[in-house]
C-alpha cells in the first residue's frame, strides 16, 4: 500500500495546519460513538535513527488530536496548555498510525483530553492533556 492510498474504511482529511499537513497525507473514520480515529502512514522522512517513527513526529499528531477532540462540535480554537505522552512501541516504516483522542471533560474556558496511537492493535504512545477555548 503506497504512503497516499486512502486505507479501507477511511477517508481523506483536509489538514489546515502547515506542519501536521507535511506528516501527511492524512486520513479519518469515525468508530462506535461518534469516536473520531486520524490515520497517519509513518514515511521515510519520519523516521529516528533507528528506522521507526520519531518521537516528535508521533506527538505532533498526538497534540493535534488532543486539540482536534476538544473543538469537535464547536467552532471556537483551542491552544495546548498541558501535554504529557508514553512511548510504549516503535512505529516501523510504513505502518499505519491510528489516532484516537477522548475528551475526558470540558468546561467553558479548558478541556481534558487523553488517547493513543496504536499500529493494528498494538499500543504504540499513550497520550493526554489539557487544552485552553480560546
Amino acid at each position: 500500500m503506497s504512503k497516499t492510498e486512502i486505507p479501507q474504511g477511511y477517508k481523506a482529511f483536509d489538514i489546515s495546519q502547515p506542519h501536521i499537513e507535511s506528516l501527511g497525507p492524512g486520513f479519518y473514520k469515525k468508530e462506535e460513538q461518534d469516536q473520531l480515529v486520524l490515520g497517519f502512514y509513518v514515511k521515510q522522512e519520519n523516521l529516528n535513527g533507528y528506522g521507526s517513527a520519531h518521537g516528535g513526529m508521533l506527538m505532533a499528531l498526538a497534540d493535534f488530536s488532543l486539540c482536534t477532540s476538544a473543538m469537535r462540535n464547536s467552532d471556537r480554537p483551542v491552544t495546548t496548555v498541558s501535554f504529557h505522552s508514553e512511548f510504549i512501541s516503535p512505529a516501523p516504516l510504513g505502518s499505519l498510525l491510528e489516532v484516537r483522542a477522548k475528551v475526558t471533560k470540558k468546561g467553558k474556558s479548558l478541556a481534558f483530553s487523553k488517547g493513543n496511537i496504536k499500529v493494528e492493535e498494538e499500543l504504540i504512545l499513550n497520550f493526554g492533556g489539557v487544552v485552553k477555548i480560546l
